[in-house]
């Protein structure tokens, strides 16, 4: 019989034996394989994104079917064909992409309908050339963001990191392409907008002192046009979105058939490329529609886009009264009741007329110059409705001069009597009678504010 240490030795060397065993040929495995599961888990689709070429949206109501170029450029392929907007396909796939299984809850589940799988709301297909990955969405999880999912491949119910609200409420209309005109603003030469009275034409011409463009009436009057009205009505054109569709050419006819309309073209000609857009409003101020072309949809649209557009060539002229850019300007005259000064530009520099010696105060000149090249009218008077005595113009509360290098009057702005925060005015930048603000009556400087510095 063997004593008690020799016993005590024996068990030991068995326990050791068994742990060795359970580590070896248990443990160590069962940890290898819960490794391999982690690692599959963490990505929901196995694959990169940008190898999916068609993607199938499937819900208890619609089925639609998009497909990608090799420029991935995505179009709708089913129900109807049209382009895609590729910003909201990237967002869903986007979303799968950086979605994770948080943990398997059921393998080859039975109880569906327990996580609004049974049916569920959506099944999404998505193929590459080699392969395919079909998933169905359920109801939300435990935490924000969660969702339950079904995969297809393995017949597994997996809580997700996928946000409900990325993929909920998703119909035909959000996945149509919204924008309805495609130019370079920069590159547009003539815009043309046409109504049932006339047709406006303005044209870019190159920015003499600077890179920056200008605009040019042609039709109906040759004036110059404001270039920032110009260029808001580009970018408001280049970023006009559909908010709604209408395909059914039956119902096209029947609301561009509604009396009482509002109808404008714009044309816009970028080079060799024509863009153009037709718009119509009706008794209703809340809605508007445009067409791109005969074969295309009737689209609904803010009817802001409208609002410039309908309000005349007054509104996109270049309305500087004064009639002169402040590059060209190298003598200002200004006269009022109680004082007189002319001030004469040499090497960028402005000096006193008969005074160079004295210094300037340069800030104040060139803000008060700038001021007064940009002063934009306010308002317009037909010829003959006002009086010359309601104007106070036969003796101006101030005039101002300016003359270019070669010594010729350019600019002019004459200003009379206030009225209600305006002052009627005259200028060389358009014919006829105007109101300015008149705040720049009290921006002319003072003899002082002209003086040397520190006076």
């Amino acid at each position: 019989m063997l004593n008690n240490p020799t016993r005590i030795t024996i068990v030991l060397a068995l326990i050791v034996l068994g742990l060795g065993g359970y580590i070896l040929f248990v443990d160590i495995p069962q940890t290898r394989q819960f490794k391999k599961q982690e690692t599959q888990e963490r990505q929901l689709i196995p694959f990169d994104d940008r190898a999916i070429t068609t993607i199938t949206w499937s819900t208890a109501t619609e089925t639609i079917e998009l497909k990608r170029d090799k420029k991935f450029r995505w179009t709708i392929t089913k129900p109807i064909q049209f382009s895609a907007d590729n910003q909201e396909v990237r967002r869903i796939l986007r979303a799968l992409t950086i979605g994770k299984i948080k943990r398997i809850i059921e393998d080859g589940p039975t109880t569906l309908e327990k996580y609004g799988l049974d049916p569920p709301y959506l099944t999404l297909t998505l193929n590459t050339p080699e392969t395919s990955q079909v998933i169905a969405l359920g109801d939300r999880g435990p935490f924000a963001p969660s969702l339950y999912v079904q995969t297809k491949a393995d017949n597994q119910v997996v809580l997700t990191t996928l946000d409900v609200m990325t993929f909920a409420q998703k119909t035909l209309p959000d996945f149509r392409l919204k924008d309805l005109l495609f130019f370079d603003r920069e590159r547009v030469q003539e815009v043309h907008i046409q109504n049932k009275d006339a047709t406006m034409v303005m044209a870019r011409t190159a920015g003499v002192h600077s890179l920056t463009p200008n605009w040019m009436f042609t039709s109906p009057l040759k004036a110059p046009a404001d270039k920032i009205t110009v260029g808001t009505l580009l970018m408001d054109l280049s970023g006009l979105r559909a908010t709604g569709f209408v395909d059914a050419e039956e119902e096209k006819q029947k609301i561009l058939g509604q009396p009482g309309r509002t109808h404008v073209g714009v044309t816009l000609l970028e080079g060799p490329k024509t863009h153009y857009v037709s718009l119509y409003q009706f008794q209703d101020p809340e809605k508007a529609y445009a067409v791109t072309s005969s074969k295309g949809p009737l689209y609904e649209v803010s009817p802001s886009i409208l609002k410039p557009i309908t309000r005349g060539a007054f509104y996109f002229q270049d309305k500087r009264l004064f009639g002169m850019e402040s590059t060209d300007l190298v003598m200002l005259e200004v006269t009022t009741p109680q004082l007189r000064f002319v001030l004469i530009k040499q090497h960028d520099e402005w000096i006193r007329e008969y005074d160079p010696n004295t210094s300037l105060d340069q800030e104040v000149v060139k803000l008060f110059i700038s001021r007064v090249v940009d002063l934009p009218t306010e308002i317009a008077h037909p010829a003959g409705s006002i009086t010359p005595n309601q104007t106070g113009l036969a003796s101006p509360t101030a005039t101002i001069q300016g003359r270019g290098r070669q010594g010729q009057k350019t600019g002019l702005l004459v200003l009379g009597k206030r009225e209600k925060g305006l002052v009627f005015a005259k200028g060389a930048g358009h014919k006829g009678l105007y109101q300015v603000r008149s705040t720049i009556l009290d921006q002319i400087p003072t003899q002082k504010q002209l003086g040397l510095k520190g006076n």
